[in-house]
């Protein structure tokens, strides 16, 4: 075990308490980055899945033009990649499962705790989220032809990004509640579905009822937000 735990009887100062919890955090992610790395199904499956529906959404929406009847298709362009493509990150969910067990067991022992976990995982992952965005990004972008210039393709790719972060971090969650990895698969899944229905695309924003899907469901939704973004990228 590389995770340093203190004995009984040992007295730490604050700089040692943070020199070992950035040990710990250190060494955390780096173990972590490895298991990513040599999980094909981790990331690497995920990856080629994601570059493969990136060319398909691209090549069904190749090059819609800029007339008013194709407004709609960019919407719908960006619907699909807030919701479906980020909906792909739940592959993710029988690897954290596996994560959270190893979790209780290091974290009952006293070896690290919660926070120094939590941002280890998403340092991590950090570079392989980067690669989903940048590789779906820069496909449907250059392809679907959204707005020119390298501040829309950044955005662009940085709200693909938000969007797989956003659901890598609610599956990580709900693998901590529901540790049964069917149940969690359709948990994962329902909240998924219930933040993309009230996304905006499938029924205007002003139109939801007020009571609980317009307030709060709708500001909680991250694909309400991400598809603003496409919005203004259409």
């Amino acid at each position: 075990m590389e995770i340093y735990v203190l004995q009984k009887g040992d007295v730490e100062t604050g700089s040692q308490s943070e020199a070992r919890w950035l040990k710990q955090l250190s060494t955390l992610t780096k173990r972590s980055f490895v298991n990513m790395s040599r999980d094909v199904g981790y990331y690497w499956a995920r990856i080629v899945t994601y570059i493969a529906v990136s060319i398909c959404v691209a090549t069904v929406f190749f090059d819609v033009g800029y007339s008013y009847t194709s407004i709609l298709a960019r919407v719908a362009c960006g619907a699909f990649i807030t919701g479906i493509m980020s909906f792909m990150s739940i592959g993710g969910f029988p690897s954290f499962i596996e994560e959270i067990k190893v979790f209780y067991k290091e974290r009952l022992n006293g070896y690290y705790g919660v926070a120094v976990y939590i941002l280890s995982n998403f340092f991590s992952s950090f570079p392989f989220l980067v690669a989903i965005g940048l590789i779906s990004g820069t496909i449907t972008f250059f392809m679907v032809k959204f707005r020119t210039g390298f501040s829309h393709y950044a955005f662009f790719c940085l709200n693909i990004f938000f969007c797989i972060a956003v659901v890598e971090s609610l599956m990580m969650v709900v693998a901590s509640l529901v540790p049964n990895y069917l149940m969690g698969i359709v948990t994962g899944a329902g909240i998924m579905g219930i933040l993309m229905m009230t996304s905006g695309f499938f029924r205007l924003l002003p139109d939801l009822p007020k009571a609980i899907w317009r307030y709060p469901v709708s500001y909680i939704s991250f694909g309400a937000w991400a598809l603003q973004v496409f919005l203004c990228l259409r």
